[in-house]
C-alpha cells in the first residue's frame, strides 16, 4: 500500500529547500520568538491556480489572497501570523513571508499527513 506520509517526504527530500521560521508568541503585541527553526518545505508561487484564489474576496467579506505556498511536514504544525525567512536561488537576500493562512491535509483516519500554507510578503519599509 502507498503511504501518503512516506511519499510526501520523498518529494521533500529530492525537491524541497529549507527555509526559517520564527513563530509569533503574542498576537496582540506581534511579539515573536527569538528562536528560527530551520525546517524543509516546498513551495509554489501559485499566480492564477485554483487554491491560491481560495482566499480572495467573496461576497461574505474581504480575505487575503496568497503570494506564495507552502508545503509543509506534519511536525511544523505553521500558525498564521508566523514568518517565513526565504533564502534560496533566484530570490531576494532573506525574504521574508508572513502565514496568512494554514491548513492540515489529512490522510486516512484523520492523522494529519501534511500543511499547506499560504503566506504574504513582508513590507520591509
Amino acid at each position: 500500500m502507498i503511504s501518503l506520509k512516506t511519499t510526501f517526504d520523498g518529494i521533500l527530500a529530492k525537491w524541497g529547500h529549507n527555509v526559517m521560521i520564527q513563530r509569533l508568541c503574542d498576537p496582540k503585541t506581534m511579539e515573536y520568538s527569538s528562536r528560527l527553526q530551520r525546517y524543509t518545505t516546498r513551495s509554489i508561487y501559485p499566480g492564477s491556480q485554483a487554491f491560491a484564489n481560495l482566499l480572495q474576496e467573496k461576497p461574505q467579506g474581504l480575505t487575503v489572497s496568497s503570494e506564495i505556498i507552502y508545503y509543509f511536514q506534519d511536525s511544523v504544525n505553521p500558525k498564521s501570523g508566523d514568518r517565513v525567512y526565504e533564502d534560496m536561488p533566484g530570490t531576494l537576500p532573506d525574504e521574508i513571508y508572513n502565514i496568512d493562512f494554514a491548513a492540515p491535509v489529512k490522510g486516512k483516519g484523520g492523522k494529519i499527513v501534511y500543511w499547506v500554507a499560504g503566506a504574504t510578503r513582508e513590507s520591509t519599509k
